[in-house]
């Protein structure tokens, strides 16, 4: 009897362990993202990122239907790390064959992480190490 209470609370413990994983974390979320993207998956996407990062993917959707440059155009990624700063984070991944560590910005909004990108951001990642919304595949970091 003792072996099956025993049991029980471990099963417990467990499934309480799982629940409160980091599932929600700006990384996770962020991965999420980036995995949408890579798909062209844009509906998916905006369910993880803030209002103004929906207006630019409806935009950039428009874009990418008219553009077969950017149709089956698929590069990997490795999330590298997070900064988190009370409710804003950014999440640092490197792109295949793009030198240096690009930032993904995010926001904490009604206590869940969203991808926060603004026209700056993505008008800004000429030549520097902002979000490249062209950057899509898979994380290759196992959480």
């Amino acid at each position: 009897m003792m072996k099956i209470f025993r049991n029980l609370i471990l099963a417990g413990f467990s499934i309480l362990l799982f629940s409160c994983s980091n599932s929600d974390s700006p990384r996770s979320i962020a991965d999420k993202f980036l995995k949408a993207m890579s798909a062209q998956d844009f509906e998916t996407a905006k369910l993880y990122g803030t209002e103004e990062t929906e207006k630019l993917l409806d935009m950039l959707n428009g874009f990418t239907k008219r553009s077969s440059d950017m149709a089956n155009r698929e590069l990997k990624y490795e999330i590298t790390h997070e900064n988190i700063t009370g409710d804003n984070a950014t999440v640092f991944y490197k792109e295949e064959g793009r030198a240096g560590e690009l930032q993904l910005p995010m926001v904490k909004v009604d206590g869940k992480w969203k991808v926060m990108l603004s026209k700056e951001s993505i008008n800004s990642s000429e030549g520097d190490n902002s979000i490249n919304v062209g950057a899509t595949s898979t994380d290759t970091i196992g959480e």
